[in-house]
């Protein structure tokens, strides 16, 4: 599984919201112009900050988000083999660990699985990637998954590929709607994509089917997502040529404005 280097959330989650409704989402889609402009987006900054100081299963831990509640990142093993997501709780003069683990049966073919913790909300709940028990459609290594985890259960949330293909989940909000990117198969000529995902209600929705007015945009990943359900997105507008223009998107959700949010 690789690590993913090249971006992080940097989204404060401070709403309380309940459990979002089976309806599929609809989104207007704001285009924030040219990605290498938007790179001081405040929800898009640099990955992984070395916490080091804080205790884990090695001498290197690594965070890549926090809220008030808690610093999640991975901790790397002491063999350097491996990662595994972790959570911590400062206090003053230290902090509280929890290695995540991996998901059920998780392997991978000549080293130990591994797996990252990118995203939390404010009750309970950290979402990542993990290696799973599924080999790779074309057999190299075992998928990595996105992963929602609480209370010490770590639940495989698939690809719209298939248990054969990959997916990450970046962001998750008090309303348990789950960002990220995984991977789908063009109906056209069959190819295997990477493509924006918002998980809610048990189900994977590839962001560009869900944008009002049909897929002007192809939304290759989501980092963020809010309490009301808007996401921050990458991609590239449909039907452009090489080289590909990519821009930054936030994705502005249909449907009454949530008043359990706390701005």
């Amino acid at each position: 599984m690789n690590r993913f280097y090249l971006g992080a959330l940097c989204l404060t989650l401070t709403c309380l919201g309940s459990m979002a409704s089976a309806a599929p989402p609809q989104y207007t889609v704001i285009d924030l112009g040219n990605q290498e402009a938007g790179q001081g987006l405040v929800w898009q900054q640099l990955v992984e900050t070395d916490v080091s100081y804080y205790p884990g299963l090695g001498s290197q831990n690594f965070a890549y988000a926090s809220n008030s509640a808690a610093v999640v990142g991975d901790a790397v093993t002491a063999d350097k083999g491996a990662a595994h997501a972790a959570r911590w709780v400062p206090y003053v003069g230290g902090a509280t660990f929890t290695d995540l683990g991996l998901l059920p049966n998780a392997s991978q073919f000549g080293r130990d699985p591994s797996s990252h913790a990118y995203g939390l909300n404010l009750i309970g709940d950290i979402v990542g990637q993990s290696d799973s028990q599924y080999v790779e459609s074309d057999g190299g290594y075992h998928a990595a998954h996105a992963f929602v985890w609480n209370s010490g259960v770590m639940t495989d949330l698939g690809a719209i590929a298939g248990n054969g293909y990959e997916s990450a989940a970046h962001s998750i909000n008090d309303s348990r709607e789950i960002v990220g990117w995984t991977s789908t198969i063009s109906s056209v000529d069959g190819t295997v994509l990477t493509r924006a995902f918002v998980y809610t209600a048990g189900t994977m929705y590839n962001l560009t089917f869900y944008e009002i007015g049909g897929p002007k945009y192809l939304l290759d990943d989501a980092w963020a997502i809010d309490c009301q359900g808007n996401i921050a997105a990458v991609g590239i507008p449909a039907g452009s040529s090489p080289p590909y223009p990519r821009h930054n998107y936030l994705l502005v959700r249909q449907g009454p404005a949530r008043t359990n949010c706390v701005k």
